[in-house]
């Protein structure tokens, strides 16, 4: 009889062994989950930038899906049966005397873009950029026009640079700064003087009046095919972020992963086997031009209004989510570069290690 309740007596020891691994495995997923889940989001939630004018906020997403460079997206071309000193990778949404500016996600990084009017109609133009706060780890990887003799400037220093475009007409100018990922910026300010407001106006290899040759509208595009214009005596601000959450920096953390990881974008390749991974610290204005840097509890200050222009000319108001959008602040203190889940799986883990050790003290 004693031999069969001895058989029958549970052994403390495996069961105790067993609770502190239920434990230990628990652990485990709740760290995964609170700090790796989180830092995805906020890469996700990072893919656009906005372009601030004023009062004005609107949100773009990048154009391009990484498989391309920009220099091979852009496709300047000198000489060429379809044209001369000009892009040929652009044709699908040139824009007749029209300057257009966007971000593009290419397979080196993302890009600032300027292009300048459409192949083939005639008039020409002139424009002048000033363009101040870029990283100074990019780099501008595409100039139109590069020629030897050519009418164009193009003067650079560590975070900007001073473009003058002269045409007369039928071809394109434009320009392209590779280097948006980078965490050493938060604002690029792009003034550009069109027409009479140049010192190149008129531009003496024009043909017919100098109203004949002038851009007539300055436009943000984005990847989703929308055009917003902007108001062509004021400068604007283009920032990672959203319209509803504020300007965003991107933070670099080495990773032994075989890709780059980015808050606007992934992407795959490169000279070295380790990469950065790029994750957004978020900071938040109180007005569109000043930036300090956001909590993890973002206050909400007065609305604006992005709009679009749509098909028939009108503009439209455009946001996160439709409708109009608004400028968020808040106080100092940014996120860290594993979201903010982080801190609260490290306190979970905390938490569980001491019911482990008590556990055990309780079966010993």
């Amino acid at each position: 009889m004693n031999n069969e309740m001895a058989t029958c007596k549970p052994n403390h020891d495996d069961k105790r062994r067993s609770q502190l691994a239920t434990v230990a495995l628990a652990a485990v997923v709740i760290a995964s989950a609170l700090a790796v889940v989180p830092g995805t989001a906020t890469a996700q939630a990072n893919q656009t930038f906005i372009v601030e004018q004023g009062s004005q906020c609107i949100q773009i997403t990048p154009l391009g899906n990484g498989t391309q460079s920009v220099e091979e997206f852009y496709d300047y071309k000198v000489l060429n049966d379809t044209a001369n000193y000009s892009s040929l990778g652009t044709t699908d949404i040139q824009m007749d005397q029209t300057s257009q500016m966007f971000v593009y996600r290419g397979r080196d990084g993302l890009s600032l873009v300027f292009l300048n009017d459409k192949i083939g109609p005639p008039g020409g133009y002139v424009a002048t950029a000033d363009i101040s706060g870029l990283p100074a780890n990019g780099q501008w990887v595409v100039e139109d026009d590069n020629y030897t003799n050519r009418d164009d400037t193009f003067e650079y220093n560590d975070t900007g640079a001073h473009i003058e475009w002269s045409s007369n007409g039928e071809r394109t100018d434009g320009a392209a700064f590779r280097g948006l990922e980078s965490p050493n910026y938060s604002a690029v300010t792009v003034d550009i003087k069109f027409n009479e407001k140049t010192n190149r106006y008129p531009f003496d290899e024009w043909s017919g009046s100098p109203e004949q040759n002038e851009i007539e509208s300055w436009v943000a595009r984005s990847g989703t095919g929308e055009t917003t214009e902007l108001d062509m005596n004021q400068p604007v601000e283009i920032s990672p972020g959203t319209c509803s959450g504020g300007v965003s920096t991107f933070t670099a953390t080495p990773s032994s992963a075989g890709t780059t990881t980015g808050t606007a974008g992934t992407e795959t390749g490169g000279p070295t086997p380790t990469t950065t991974t790029q994750t957004a610290t978020t900071t938040q204005t109180a007005t569109p031009a000043a930036t300090t840097i956001q909590t993890a509890t973002p206050t909400v200050t007065p609305k604006v209004t992005a709009t679009s222009l749509s098909a028939d000319g009108t503009t439209n108001p455009v946001g996160d989510s439709g409708g109009a959008t608004e400028q968020a602040g808040g106080d100092g203190g940014g996120s860290g570069a594993s979201g903010p889940g982080f801190g609260i799986g490290l306190a979970f883990v905390a938490v569980l290690i001491l019911a482990a050790v008590a556990l055990a003290g309780r079966g010993s």
